[in-house]
């Protein structure tokens, strides 16, 4: 994945000169260059409003921790100089943007809450340890119908809950469930039950002094909030994929900002949401509405055969009232190729197949293969290894280097806002994709959305080459893309004796 030198066009550059006081949100078509905005927009901050009396301080927060090592790997190669009125590129500073921090905000808000007296380390519960916690809560109220859903359900909204910074029972009896559907899919008497759990799962984390990961939001907001004399220590604060951010996230991150700049750049596309933490900007008292907002169009990574076919699965989505229209800016290109396999054998058989002729004419430091799970990205780690490739997983970003010449490993919901020559998605099954854990109920539109978001993110991460490859019965996307932008390359003999895919799994 070569780190690639990098000149603003058109709409991009138009981003560094809007308003430097009051927020102002840039919504982007994967594939348009968010991220890179993001970057020059802190390099024109700290070069423009810097002076003898005052630095500026700036910080960028961003998805996750890959994406934090990417971007401190090329941030020293970003220049500024960038004229509004013309092409003329005059730096005034040296290149590079080392005075600006990037981090995901779980991480500044571990610090922040420990620098705050209130210790962290090994206190947060998650995983299978928070899930056995709320299910033996959940077991109190059992003769409740609605304790008949999984646990996945309780953890969702319980995370929803949080993320919503709910005060008290009536603001959540009269929230609305942005996402749901047509309906919250609960009763009130329902609601009543699921803050009975909330509730009693709250008091069980205080008394054996734990938090869960929606906790950090909310202690920041208590701890800020207790503070008479609470100093912003950010002049400008630039938000990459705001749209994964909870309403409380974004709450807090509105009170790291100085109140005589209130110089917050949102950067999100809804297209991309790939979390349950639905809001809009008005909740958390932003006005980005109007000239506040700038809308990026033009998708300059993928080739239009790749957009067309990620397009098609989007198409699906049936709420699109916050999408951005896509244009494609490189014409051309190969259609994604899709193989459809009877065993895992087969398809890795197919995949080798593939990387060997990839080798043939180009390196393949710039090929990543895309699970939806860990365990996948374990598995085919070890075949790839058993055949004489080296592969890194995107994973601990102290081992990760993106210019090494092995094949990069990466889960679907880790690879947001990288980009690579050739991409392949691989298991791409209906008991893999969507994720089978993730149904409140079998026909759970909200989670079919998310994961459909999800899968169009990935596929819009290639410049060139794409790859579908299923292994077994395959994903109810699959079907979902209309053929005629795929190359199918392989069928199996029973493929159409498949059911409909009315069921999670």
């Amino acid at each position: 994945m070569p780190l690639r030198p990098i000149k603003l066009i058109g709409e991009q550059k138009r981003v560094l000169f809007l308003q430097v006081t009051e927020p102002i949100q840039i919504k982007g078509v994967a594939g348009s260059g968010k991220t890179t905005v993001a970057l020059y927009r802190a390099k024109h901050l700290i070069d423009t409003q810097s002076n003898l009396f005052q630095e500026a301080k700036v910080v960028i927060f961003t998805y996750n921790k890959i994406l934090v090592k990417y971007i401190n790997a090329i941030k020293s190669s970003i220049s500024g100089g960038y004229n509004e009125y013309n092409d003329e590129i005059n730096p005034i500073k040296p290149i590079g943007i080392n005075g600006v921090s990037v981090i995901n905000f779980d991480r500044w808000a571990y610090h922040f809450i420990e620098a705050n007296g209130i210790p962290l380390y090994g206190k947060t519960v998650m995983g299978s340890s928070q899930k056995n916690l709320i299910a033996s809560v959940k077991s109190k109220y059992s003769v409740h119908n609605i304790t008949n859903k999984n646990i996945d359900f309780f953890v969702d909204e319980i995370s929803w809950m949080k993320g919503q910074a709910f005060q008290n029972k009536e603001e959540y009896l009269d929230a609305k469930r942005t996402g749901r559907g047509t309906s919250d899919r609960v009763t009130k008497n329902d609601k009543e039950i699921i803050w009975n759990i909330y509730s009693d799962y709250n008091d069980q984390l205080i008394s054996k002094g734990l938090v869960d990961f929606e906790d950090y939001a909310l202690l920041c907001l208590k701890i800020i909030n207790s503070k008479i004399n609470f100093t912003p220590p950010f002049s400008h604060i630039i938000v990459d994929e705001a749209q994964d951010l909870s309403k409380a996230q974004i709450l807090v991150i509105t009170k790291l900002v100085s109140e005589q700049t209130k110089s917050l750049s949102i950067i999100a596309d809804a297209a991309q949401r790939i979390y349950k933490s639905g809001f809009n900007w008005s909740e958390v008292g932003l006005n980005l509405r109007g000239g506040r907002t700038i809308e990026f169009k033009k998708n300059y990574r993928n080739t239009v055969s790749v957009i067309k076919a990620a397009l098609s699965l989007l198409s699906n989505e049936k709420d699109k009232t916050d999408f951005t229209t896509v244009e494609s800016a490189r014409p051309g290109g190969d259609k994604p190729k899709i193989a459809y396999f009877e065993n895992w054998e087969r398809q890795c058989e197919f995949l080798i197949n593939e990387l060997n002729e990839l080798k043939k004419n180009t390196t393949i430091n710039s090929t990543v293969i895309l699970h939806r799970n860990h365990t996948g990205i374990r598995s085919i780690k070890n075949y790839l290894e058993t055949h004489s490739f080296e592969v890194q997983e995107l994973f601990d970003p102290s081992k990760i280097d993106f210019e090494s010449d092995k094949v990069k490993l990466c889960t679907l919901s880790s690879v947001k806002g990288l980009e690579f020559d050739n991409v392949f998605i691989i298991d791409l099954n209906d008991n893999v994709i969507p994720y089978p854990e993730g149904f409140n109920d079998p026909d759970d539109e909200f989670h079919i959305s998310t994961e459909r978001r999800l899968l169009y993110t990935s596929m819009t991460r290639t410049r060139e080459k794409l790859y579908l490859l299923s292994s077994g019965n395959p994903s109810r996307y699959l079907a979902e893309i209309d053929e005629k932008y795929l190359d199918v390359v392989n069928r199996i003999s029973n493929q159409s004796s498949f059911p409909d895919y009315d069921l999670p799994f």
